[in-house]
C-alpha cells in the first residue's frame, strides 16, 4: 500500500444509502483500510448517529426515501460544518447536483457504479488536502493576520437572489442599489467584449449572462474587501488583471480545444485562482513585494521563498480562504494546485491542468515574465497540441 493518510491516522467515515447491498459494498471496499466506517440507510439514522459520534467524512446516496441526501447534507453542513461532504449516487437531476456543488454543500459527486480504486483514491486525495488547509502553519498565517474580507451583506444579497433563479428584474433592482456593482457591470457589458451599449441593468445582465453576473459580483465583493494602499496598488491592479484574462483563457480553452463549456460551478476558478497573493500583498506589503522582486531577480517560485519566509504559500492561504468562503471544491482544489499539476492529490486534473496552461498564458499575453515552472505535460494530458493551442490565441478576446 502506497504511503497515504491512511496510514498516518485513522480517520472516520459514514456511508448513508437506503440499499443494504450498497452499504455492505463500500464496507468491503474499505476493509482493508485503516479508516473506520460506520453505515446507516437513512439520512434520520445519519443524523441521530451523528448526535453521539465524531465524523471527519460523510458520503451519501442522493435519491432515498423520506429524507433525501440534499437534505441530509445541508443539515450536516449547518449541523457540522467541519465533517467533508461527498455526494456517491446515481442520481443524476443536474439541477439538484449543481446546486449541491454551487453552495458548497457537497465537495464532490461520484457517480455510482464507482471503481473501487478510484474512490479510494479519491477518499485519500481529500483527506490530504484537508489536512493541508488545517496545517498548523498555516491556521498560525491566517490567525496572525490583521484583515480577512468578507463577502458584505448587499452582495450576499444579489448572489442569493442568483442562486435562487429570481426574475432579471428582481436582480437588477438588487444590484441598482449597489452603484459600485452596478457600474461594474455596466462597463463589462459595454465593452468591445461584448458591445451591449445599453445603459439597463436588466440588459446587460442578459448580455454577459447570470454567472458572469455572478463571477463580477463576487470578485468585486473579494477586491473592495482587501485592504489596498499606493505602495500595492500598481501589483494588485496587474494582479486583478490577470485573474480576469485567465479566467477568459480558462473557458476558452474549455470551448475551443476540450469542445464543451466549462462547467458553470466552476466559471469563477481563473477569477479566483491567485486570491492568496492579494491576501499576502495586503497584510505584508512592502515586504511581500520585496519577496517577489527577490524570485524574479533570483529567478526562483515565488512559492519557494514564500516557504522560507512564511512556512506557507500564497496558492495554500488563497485555497484557505476560498474554502472559508464556501467556493466549490473543485476551485478550492485548483487554486492549491496550478502550479502543481500532476500532484498526486489532485482529483480533477483536468481542470487543473487547463488553469495552469491559462494563467501562464495570461502573463505572457501581459507581456510580464513570470519565473514559475510550466510543466508541458499537461497539452499531452489534455490532447491539445502545443502549437495549435497557441495559434489559436489570435482568435482570444482580450
Amino acid at each position: 500500500m502506497k504511503n497515504s493518510v491512511r496510514e498516518v491516522i485513522m480517520k472516520k467515515i459514514l456511508f448513508v444509502d437506503d440499499e443494504t447491498q450498497i452499504l455492505k459494498a463500500l464496507g468491503r471496499v474499505l476493509m482493508d483500510t485503516d479508516y473506520k466506517v460506520n453505515t446507516v440507510d437513512s439520512g434520520e439514522m445519519a443524523l441521530e448517529f451523528l448526535k453521539h459520534n465524531n465524523v471527519d467524512l460523510i458520503i451519501s446516496d442522493m435519491r432515498m426515501p423520506f429524507m433525501d441526501g440534499y437534505e441530509l447534507l445541508s443539515k450536516v453542513k449547518l449541523l457540522y460544518p467541519n465533517i467533508i461532504r461527498i455526494i456517491l449516487s446515481g442520481y443524476s437531476d443536474e439541477k439538484v447536483v449543481f446546486n449541491a456543488l454551487q453552495k458548497n454543500i457537497a465537495k464532490l459527486y461520484i457517480m455510482k457504479p464507482w471503481e473501487n480504486d478510484k474512490l479510494l483514491t479519491i477518499i485519500d486525495q481529500v483527506f490530504k488536502t484537508e489536512e493541508i488547509l488545517t496545517s498548523v502553519n498555516l491556521l498560525t498565517l491566517i490567525n496572525g493576520t490583521e484583515h480577512l474580507p468578507t463577502i458584505k451583506e448587499s452582495y450576499q444579497r444579489i448572489l442569493q437572489l442568483i442562486d435562487k433563479e429570481s426574475d432579471l428584474s428582481n436582480i437588477a433592482l438588487e444590484i441598482e442599489r449597489d452603484q459600485s456593482i452596478a457600474s461594474k457591470l455596466l462597463h463589462v457589458a459595454n465593452s468591445a467584449y461584448y458591445s451591449a451599449k445599453t445603459g439597463s441593468l436588466k440588459q446587460a445582465i442578459t448580455y454577459i449572462g447570470i454567472q458572469n453576473t455572478r463571477n463580477l459580483v463576487i470578485s468585486t465583493s473579494i477586491i473592495e474587501g482587501f485592504k489596498s494602499n499606493s505602495i500595492v496598488k500598481e501589483k494588485m491592479e496587474k494582479i486583478w488583471n490577470h485573474a480576469f484574462i485567465t479566467n477568459k483563457l480558462l473557458s476558452f480553452i474549455y470551448q475551443k480545444h476540450l469542445h464543451k463549456k466549462l462547467p458553470e460551478t466552476l466559471s469563477a476558478t481563473g477569477l479566483l485562482h491567485n486570491i492568496g497573493l492579494v491576501l499576502f500583498l495586503s497584510n505584508y506589503g512592502q515586504e511581500y513585494l520585496k519577496l517577489m522582486l527577490n524570485a524574479k531577480t533570483q529567478k526562483k517560485c515565488i512559492e519557494e521563498l514564500e516557504l522560507e519566509k512564511f512556512k506557507v504559500t500564497h496558492n495554500e492561504a488563497g485555497s484557505y480562504l476560498l474554502n472559508w468562503w464556501e467556493f466549490p471544491y473543485a476551485i478550492v482544489e485548483a487554486t492549491m494546485y496550478h502550479h502543481k499539476p500532476f500532484d498526486e492529490n489532485i482529483t480533477n486534473n483536468e481542470l487543473v491542468c487547463a488553469l495552469h496552461i491559462a494563467q501562464r498564458y495570461a502573463w505572457d499575453l501581459m507581456k510580464e515574465e513570470t519565473y514559475e515552472d510550466f510543466d508541458l505535460r499537461v497539452f499531452e494530458y489534455l490532447k491539445i497540441s502545443k502549437g495549435d493551442f497557441e495559434i489559436s490565441l489570435a482568435s482570444f478576446k482580450l
